[in-house]
């Protein structure tokens, strides 16, 4: 299956490797988004809980940290092993960039165990 690039965040990747890295790390998370609430700054993207899951968003969050530097995350655990959110927020500017880079890839599988 080809990769289709999403758009870099707040620049553009100077490098391909690196837009590789970050396509590959958003389109491996991203797939299991299962609902997205817009909040104030950016939006909020909801996952079942599952440990590989939560491995994946911390290694989003690092890399995307490095690379977009104008950019928040805050990740937050419902109770009683419930969803997990990310919460990606950055400048006004940024929002519409946040929401066209993963919403194209909505959940269609199963989150893993």
């Amino acid at each position: 299956m080809p990769l289709n690039p999403a758009p870099w965040l707040v620049t553009q990747a100077p490098d391909p490797a690196l837009a590789l890295r970050r396509q590959m790390l958003v389109s491996s998370l991203f797939k299991y988004v299962a609902e997205i609430q817009e909040i104030e700054g950016g939006y909020a993207f909801k996952f079942r809980r599952s440990e590989l899951l939560i491995r994946r968003i911390a290694d989003y969050i690092v890399f995307e940290g490095q690379h977009s530097l104008q950019l928040m995350f805050m990740l937050v655990s419902e109770p009683e092993d419930g969803s997990v959110w990310l919460q990606v927020r950055g400048p006004e500017s940024e929002k519409e960039h946040i929401r066209t880079s993963y919403t194209t890839h909505l959940m269609r599988v199963s989150p893993p165990a």
